[in-house]
Formats: C-alpha cells, structure tokens, sequence
C-alpha cells in the first residue's frame, strides 16, 4: 500500500475518542467496481438488485445510528464542514482551528481541502470511510435474510462498492435519475418484499444544522418560506431533510434542477471535463485555485504579507466543473450548493464519487504527475493557511492506525484501495491513449469540436461572503441577472462557492463560448491568424471577430437571482482565446499562464 510514506501525528493533536473506539480505516479486501448509478439500480439488467437492497438499507442504517457515534452519518458528513468540530479526536493540537478567531482569517473549519493539490486525494479516503461503514451495515444486514438468500446476499455485500452518478454524460442532459427523488423503494429485505423510505432522497437531520435566522427565512416559516440571506448558511432544523430547489412550502423542485441539467450539462460540465482530459500536469488539473511556478513557490512560502498568486492557463481543473455541479444540484437554498452543509446531502457522496472516478481515468491517462509541493490557501480544521502541503501531509481525521493517517502517497491507486472503474477495467494493460481517447470522444460536447472559443475570467476570490454565479452572455449587451439561461446568447457559468474571510486568492475560470457564436451566426470556423489569433498564445484579437470588451457580457449574481456588479464579484480580466482544441500544443497550458 505504499504505507511508509505516512507520518505519525504527534500524540498531543489526538484528544481522547468516544466510547465507540477510533475509527481505523482499511482497505477492502479485494477489488470491484462502483457502477454508475443506473446501472446499480438494475433499470435493465437485474443482476446487481441485492447489491442495491443491501445499499438501501446500509444508507438507512447509518443515518440511524447515534449522532455521537464515530461511524455514524451524521458524524461522517459533520467532519467535512458544520459544525466544525474534531472528529474522532482528531483535533491539530495547537493548530486546531477556532471559530472565534480562525474565520475572520479566511481559515477553513472543516477538514476537507478545497482550493489546493490535495483537494482530491483528501476526498478519497473520505469516500473510502463512507463506503467502508456501508459494507459493514451491509454484511450485517445480508446475515439476516432467510437461509435460501443469505449466501446471495452475503456475496453481494462484499462486492459492495458506492455507485456514482456521472452528471456529465450525454443522457444526464435528461435530469437527475430516480434514485435520488422516488420518496419509497420496494425492496426484498430480510422480512421479505417491503415498501421502506427512499434514503439516497433526503437524510433527516437528527439535530439543528447552523443557526436560525430571521423570520421567514427558516423551514419552519412554510408555506411561506424565503430563500435566506447569502451571507449566512441556510438554517436546518432538527427534524428536517435536506433539500434541492426548496419551494416556499420547503419541498424539492425536480422540476427546475432537471432544467438547469439541460442548459449546463452541454455548456458547463461536458466541455470541462472535456477539458480536463487535455492537462497533463496535476498541479494544473487538480484545483480550481491559482498556483505559482516553482520558483514563485519559494518566494511565496516565504514572503510577508502573502503575494498575489498567478495562475495557468484557462483550461478548467477538476475541481471547478466540480463546483460548478454542486450550484446546479442543490440550487438556490438547497444543501448541495453551500460548501459548510453540502456532505448533508445524499447526493454529495454519489457526485464525488464520480469525480473520484474522473480523477481516476486521468491518472491512468497520465500516470506520471502527482501531488507536488505547494501551499494550503485555505488552510483546514488541522493545518494553518497557508501551510506547506505535498503528497506526505496527513490527510486528518483518516487514521490508518492510532497515531496515523493516510498521506495522498497511499491513496494514489485505486486498486490497492479495493476498488476500481469500469473503464480502467476495460482498458487494462492497453496503451493508454486508447483511454484517453476513448474519455474525450464519451464527452466531446458537440460537433464544433476542434476549432474553441473560451472567455478566460480572472477573479478574485473572498470579494463576498456567499456563493454565486459569474454568467457569460455573448453579444447581449442589456444581460442583467433576470435574463434566462434559455436564452441564445447564454454561454455558460463559473461558480464561485462560499469562501471563509481573508487575503485575496484568485482563480481562472473558463467558459466555452463557441456554441453560443455558433447559435448567433458569428464565424467559428475560418481565422486569419495572422491577424485574428496569436499563434503561439491563442489570444484571440480583442476586435477581430468581436469586441471583445463590449460582446462578452459578464452576469454576476447569488444563487437567489440577486444581480452584482462583475467588479464587486471579482471579475478582474476577461479575455478570450482560441485554438483547434484536439491538436493543442502539450506545451500551451504552461507557456500561455
């Protein structure tokens, strides 16, 4: 497992653990595949249906545990964010963060890692956690059923794994799938058929959730209830689910997510990933926060006051179509969408389990970058902003023993791990450029592919307290927040997700505008480069086809339709560039930064 890597966490940052013991986390014991959701479900094939039954009822199991029970559901998704406090007593020692003084800093509260190279790999062995108590409850549960079943489903809790739901496929343009809104499931359980809660719908908070806010602006206001205040966390009273798209009477809105999958599934997500697969450095790929050279990173760990970063290219990292997803699934008021209560939901752990699988498929595409040393923006409920992070850094609270935790050096393959992908499954042991191409042509976007047009946004993060939206219109210079995503002209979005209090960090965000121009008639396909493009930076002239400045129209606004001027947003620069997108130079994304 690659497990002399780990470092030991000095004793006086672990505080006693519960009655329950603490949490050691381990491999599985063999290797299977997460499926994608669909298929899990058994719509067309059956075979997989006492893997699902047990998942059910797994799912139910946790979320029924006690709330002070390390292995419980509401204690696994508590360590990501809210309330932000140590799990499992793993605490930082004197680093620990402190609410009182931690976040008028910028400090993150929560252990996971967002904005820095450790953004995935940190989430792996959170998804490993999370899988691991559900194939305990599962093979506990597959112990009961009758003697004429029990060996089926005891086979079926061990191939066990957590299936995802790949949002950025072709036929997600079609909405969100059943599993996550049918309200009951008719499943054979060890009492027989039976009709029981959906749990993958909604998870029912056994305690509040942040802090009431004003009148009208809280669940318990319905039917009249108000989306709330941005600057706050939407309030979740014990007792209550969470939520996507709530409506005054604070119930789903199916209706408006499975829209928004439409409109950003084609604009958003298809052609990041897209994208993605054309990085061939992790420190590029791997976060949607600016990162210097290595010569600036020598600078930068030393420097007072904390410089400016710069960034890279305007190809989008993993992380940022990952953001993207999270305002289109929660919406405005729902859990997804805010980055402290996000892990409430269900669905985070299907969505991340995709990006996991992402994340996968390009390391076997380019095996040979990894994790290198750079700094913790944010910083986390262990480690201070600002750290000094690489592939040997704890990744806390997931112990691999008493005094250790695992490094994102032990979590780098899969395999060792216990699990895998269809896709690494298939093309095993074959070139990889048969994967990579396989991966581009599954989510090439449209028929315009190569020639691309994308408005590169700079931005400047911490300008707000709240998440929102940066929308990119094209040659639609009355654009206010009001104008609807259904419109021609809409390009795309980039999402800004709530960030703590701090310094100024600044990111790229990219948006590909070429099925927007094409739908307006504005040539795509013939350039002069001698006077529309720069050859070697894929500039593209700021009045060659378009002004630029005047036809690129930036739409800033909070998940609530609140608009906001791009320059209290953040918005810094907009350029555009262009390039024949399947024959880009390797060498583009670093020489063009």
């Amino acid at each position: 497992m690659g497990l002399s890597h780990s470092s030991s966490y000095h004793s006086s940052h672990v505080r006693s653990v519960t009655e329950y013991g603490p949490v050691i986390l381990e491999p599985h014991s063999e290797i299977y595949p997460r499926l994608p959701i669909c298929e899990f479900m058994g719509y067309d094939n059956k075979s997989y249906s006492p893997q699902f039954e047990l998942f059910v009822q797994s799912y139910q199991a946790l979320y029924d545990r006690p709330c002070d029970d390390t292995r419980s559901y509401y204690q696994v998704v508590a360590l990501h964010a809210l309330p932000f406090k140590a799990y499992d007593g793993v605490t930082g020692g004197v680093h620990e963060y402190r609410n009182e003084t931690d976040w008028i800093k910028g400090r993150y509260g929560g252990y996971c890692h967002h904005g820095d190279v450790l953004f995935q790999p940190w989430h792996r062995p959170y998804l490993l956690l999370i899988e691991s108590l559900l194939i305990n409850e599962a093979k506990r549960i597959a112990l009961q059923y009758p003697d004429n079943e029990r060996e089926k489903y005891v086979e079926a809790a061990n191939k066990l794994r957590h299936p995802y739901w790949d949002w950025a496929a072709e036929e997600a343009i079609k909405g969100i799938p059943d599993a996550f809104t049918e309200v009951e499931f008719e499943i054979n359980t060890p009492k027989g058929i039976e009709k029981v809660r959906n749990p993958l719908k909604s998870y029912i908070l056994p305690v509040d959730l942040s802090y009431p806010l004003e009148k009208g602006r809280n669940p318990t206001d319905k039917p009249h209830y108000k989306i709330p205040g941005l600057d706050r966390n939407p309030f979740t009273p014990a007792g209550y689910p969470t939520i996507r798209y709530p409506s005054p009477n604070y119930e789903d809105q199916y209706h408006l997510l499975n829209l928004n999958m439409t409109i950003y599934n084609p604009t958003v997500f298809r052609p990041g990933y897209y994208q993605t697969f054309h990085i061939d450095n992790y420190l590029h790929f791997s976060n949607n926060a600016l990162r210097s050279n290595g010569k600036e990173l020598g600078e930068l760990l030393t420097a007072h006051p904390i410089p400016k970063l710069i960034g890279y290219s305007h190809f989008a990292s993993i992380e940022t179509t990952h953001d993207a997803f999270h305002f289109v699934a929660g919406g405005p008021g729902g859990h997804m969408s805010y980055a402290d209560i996000t892990a409430y939901d269900p669905l985070f752990f299907f969505h991340h389990v995709f990006v996991d699988r992402i994340f996968a498929l390009w390391q076997a595409i380019f095996p040979d970058s990894w994790v290198p040393e750079n700094i913790s923006v944010n910083g986390t409920h262990t480690l201070e902003k600002y750290s000094v992070i690489n592939e040997h850094t704890d990744l806390t609270p997931f112990r691999k023993s008493k005094t250790k935790f695992w490094t994102a050096s032990d979590i780098r393959y899969i395999e060792k791990l216990g699990y895998t992908y269809p896709e690494l499954m298939k093309f095993k042991g074959q070139d990889r450029k048969k994967l990579q191409a396989y991966v581009l042509a599954y989510y090439k976007p449209d028929r315009l592919y190569g020639r691309r047009f994308f408005a590169k946004l700079t931005i400047e993060e911490c300008k707000l307290v709240g998440s929102y939206v940066i929308k990119v219109f094209v040659d639609l210079k009355n654009a206010t927040a009001e104008t609807p995503i259904t419109s021609p002209h809409f390009a795309g979005l980039v999402a800004v997700r709530r960030k703590p209090r701090g310094g100024a960090t600044y990111f790229v965000g990219s948006v590909d505008i070429t099925a927007a121009m094409d739908r307006l008639g504005i040539r795509t396909q013939s350039h002069d480069y001698f006077y529309d493009v720069d050859p070697k930076t894929g500039l593209l002239n700021p009045k060659a086809i378009f002004d630029v400045k005047n036809d690129i129209n930036i739409v800033a606004c909070y998940l609530n339709g609140t608009g906001i001027s791009p320059k209290e947003a953040g918005v810094e620069k907009v350029e555009v560039y262009s390039l024949q997108h399947d024959d880009v130079d390797p060498n583009f994304l670093v020489e063009n930064s």
